[in-house]
């Protein structure tokens, strides 16, 4: 755990978190830029219409993820309670917005939702592990207490007012790495090609339903069906997770039956 960077020459003024969250954002937009000018077909114009409405949509993922996120925590406490910023809470957000403003501005024909798509999810796996990378120098987003060798003690931060002087999972740590090696699966299993959105989708929701098991932090409460002693299950994330799995799974079955109506469409794929 180092929260702030550099604090003997900056102070306590730059925190990690937002460092690591500004570069994977940057990495994902160079990403989606080179590949809408170098592999999708679209135009410098085009590109940049479509990067600003991407840009826009992050706004939104923001203020969602905080309205999610601010709903599981109030059924929780039994009161109106803002929590934090949720992943899966922006990516609901944010992907839903980038589709309205897609829709309404965005006139332009080379308009291929599903390559789209497919790009953008591919750039949002990179920035989400950079982002991990940033929770665990936040010292958040932590597992629960563990003997293990694998088990970390953060020196400060919310882990150790839980569960102080214990080591704990250093899920951040587990799910950076995860979401690296599925960035460049996407990028370089051909299997994927053109099926990026619905491997992200069943490959991500399958991987955090079962994190999530071993998560120790508040992440606030959906439904209350089965209690451990660090956790209620199901929590929000894996109710979330189980809607991706199915949509990704709708999605697949949705493609196969296509290329059985029109054959040649497994030769474009």
């Amino acid at each position: 755990m180092y929260p702030f960077l550099l604090p003997e020459i900056f102070g306590y003024t730059i925190p990690l978190y937002d460092v690591f969250v500004f570069i994977g954002l940057a990495m994902m937009l160079v990403y989606v830029i080179r590949r809408f000018d170098s592999k999708d077909g679209f135009t410098k114009k085009q590109t940049n219409r479509i990067v600003l409405l991407i840009v826009a949509s992050l706004i939104f993922a923001l203020v969602f993820s905080l309205l999610l996120d601010a709903v599981f925590h109030t059924i929780q406490e039994g009161e109106w309670t803002f929590g934090t910023v949720s992943f899966l809470g922006a990516l609901i957000g944010g992907f839903s917005a980038f589709l309205i403003l897609m829709k309404y501005g965005y006139k332009d024909k080379n308009k291929d939702m599903k390559k789209i798509a497919n790009t953008l999810i591919t750039g949002v796996v990179l920035a989400h592990a950079f982002g991990r990378i940033g929770c665990f120098f936040a010292g958040c987003c932590y597992g629960i207490p563990t003997e293990s060798f694998i088990g970390m003690i953060f020196p400060g931060g919310h882990s150790q007012h839980l569960y102080p002087g214990e080591a704990v999972y250093p899920t951040q740590l587990f799910e950076s790495a995860f979401l690296f090696v599925l960035f460049f699966a996407l990028n370089y299993v051909q299997a994927f090609k053109h099926k990026e959105l619905e491997v992200y989708l069943i490959g991500y929701g399958v991987w955090r339903f079962l994190i999530e098991l071993i998560r120790g932090d508040d992440r606030g409460v959906f439904i209350r069906l089965v209690y451990t002693e660090y956790n209620v299950f199901p929590t929000p994330s894996q109710f979330m997770s189980f809607l991706m799995i199915v949509l990704g799974g709708y999605l697949v079955y949705r493609g196969i039956k296509q290329v059985k109506k029109n054959p040649t469409l497994s030769h474009s794929a």
